[in-house]
């Protein structure tokens, strides 16, 4: 999943399932204006494999927030 910041700043980016619950946090942190990478491997938090599906991706930093459908396909 890449995503570009234009300044330094927070970003959370969230994986939830098709029923809103949050399956896994790839990032919670500070970090540079740059474009950057997160992989999501197809687990949840406590490292259980979750099923295939849609899922969706969601983005947040100071001032903008963006969401996309990603299909984990097994």
């Amino acid at each position: 999943l890449r995503f570009t910041l234009p300044r330094t700043g927070h970003v959370s980016l969230k994986v939830y399932d098709a029923a809103g619950r949050l399956v896994r946090t790839l990032v919670d942190e500070v970090r540079p204006a740059a474009e950057h990478v997160a992989t999501w491997d197809g687990r949840d938090d406590a490292g259980a494999t979750v099923a295939a599906g849609v899922y969706l991706c969601q983005v947040q930093t100071p001032g903008a927030s963006d969401a996309r459908r990603v299909v984990l396909v097994k």
